[in-house]
């Protein structure tokens, strides 16, 4: 592939088809029905991109995320995330704060402060796809995040480099591309950026404003100026480009891949949702090699099922489901986030996510609307009703064994609607190109 971020053009022998749309709304959100699917194949690309990625969406419902900040209560907090992500009003941007809430990792396991977690989710959907710049620069002022890598500790006198490590190795930079002494100097720098009264203070006695050497220069350099230079490193675009392209197109991206996107993100003047609409509409995201690449996650396998499907659920049973099956919002392991990959797969995994769709698609879970008799009604063939659930929750694509393994389900299931429904969407869910995204 010459150039890998070329757009695609679709043609009559690579068609803009049903898996191609499924694949976009995968990995740029968390799919969608199969009516909408057929009407953006319909619509065409460009529909699509501007499906996932709308000019104009409105932010969230401020007054719902007013309550769930009012009432500090953790679960709320987590159900309103998930709601926002069921509705999918602008799919990219919901999908792009659940990576900032990864790559950012604060657990309010230490901060105790639902209601800061809520503030900075809401930062994610504000920020997320605008200029890294300004992302980067909120978060260094965002008050769980300081809170979280103990800035509200780091004073003149006695200097905390938790932040300033993490902000190089984790946030911007990676590993190997800053030396210990550049940690101690933006220490420093970020000395007296605390946390009062829930908000963001900087709190100037506590602060070392003398000059600094950082990257080869030298300056009274204050949190920002750290902020400002380690976004302009060659090695952040790097850095940024190839998580990017691990979260859209493939776990293991090609080091060319990575310079090339890299070099767009710069050229956007680090515009975030520039960056990733120009992989979106690439010949890369397309290709076969980022198709089912992935192990979903939990959320993508929980909140994914629902919207396949259509339907509706309790957004507090989805979240809990989630937090089963390893993925509790607001509550990420570690500094570094969800490992995710072939962390998310393993028997026992497997297993609960199995007991999570017979329970929620036999309806003693989530409240699941409509019934799953809905979604196969007026086709009575076994052959009919597998083809028609592979249609729903894998674009129509899998191989004749699957096809039919299904079609057995369906014949033994044959003369209850809603059970035969449930039982052959149940197995299509279980098969392992399901697991992938």
């Amino acid at each position: 592939m010459s150039d890998p971020l070329a757009p695609y053009e679709p043609t009559p022998r690579d068609p803009f088809d049903l898996a191609k749309v499924g694949h976009l709304l995968r990995r740029a959100g968390f799919g969608a029905s199969l009516r909408v699917r057929r009407e953006l194949v319909r619509g065409g690309l460009e529909a699509a991109l501007r499906h996932v990625q709308p000019p104009a969406a409105p932010l969230p419902d401020q007054a719902l995320q007013a309550a769930a900040i009012a009432f500090g209560d953790l679960e709320r907090v987590r159900a309103f995330r998930v709601w926002l992500c069921l509705q999918g009003v602008h799919p990219l941007r919901e999908r792009a704060s659940c990576f900032w809430h990864g790559h950012f990792a604060t657990s309010n396991q230490k901060i105790g402060d639902p209601r800061a977690m809520a503030l900075q989710l809401a930062t994610f959907d504000r920020l997320g796809l605008g200029r890294f710049d300004d992302l980067l620069l909120a978060m260094c002022r965002d008050p769980a995040l300081l809170r979280w890598l103990d800035n509200d500790t780091n004073t003149a006198r006695r200097p905390n480099e938790n932040f300033a490590r993490e902000l190089f190795e984790l946030f911007t930079l990676g590993r190997g591309h800053y030396s210990e002494a550049d940690v101690r100097e933006a220490a420093r720098a970020f000395t007296g950026w605390h946390v009062r009264d829930g908000a963001f203070q900087f709190v100037a006695r506590l602060h070392d404003a003398g000059e600094k050497e950082l990257f080869g220069e030298r300056g009274a350099f204050d949190g920002a100026a750290i902020a400002a230079a380690v976004v302009r490193r060659p090695e952040s675009a790097r850095f940024l480009a190839g998580r990017w392209l691990q979260w859209l197109v493939h776990p293991e991206p090609d080091p060319a891949d990575v310079e090339a996107l890299a070099v767009v993100y710069e050229r956007s003047g680090r515009d975030i949702g520039a960056t990733l609409a120009c992989v979106l509409r690439s010949r890369l995201f397309f290709s076969a090699a980022a198709w089912r690449s992935q192990i979903k996650s939990p959320a993508e396998f929980v909140l994914g099922t629902v919207r396949l499907l259509g339907a509706t659920a309790a957004p507090t049973a989805l979240a809990a489901a989630m937090a089963g099956l390893g993925e509790a919002w607001l509550e990420p392991p570690s500094v570094e986030g969800w490992h995710g990959g072939t962390a998310w797969l393993s028997p026992a995994s497997w297993l609960l996510r199995s007991n999570f769709l017979a329970d929620l698609l036999a309806g003693r879970s989530g409240r699941l609307r409509p019934a799953p008799g809905t979604w196969l009604r007026g086709l009575r063939s076994p052959r009919d009703r597998a083809k028609a659930a592979v249609l729903l929750l894998l674009d129509g694509v899998a191989g004749e064994d699957v096809q039919q393994g299904l079609e057995a389900v369906a014949h033994e299931h044959a003369a209850d609607d809603d059970r035969c429904a449930a039982a052959v969407l149940h197995a299509v869910a279980c098969t392992p190109d399901y697991q992938l995204g």
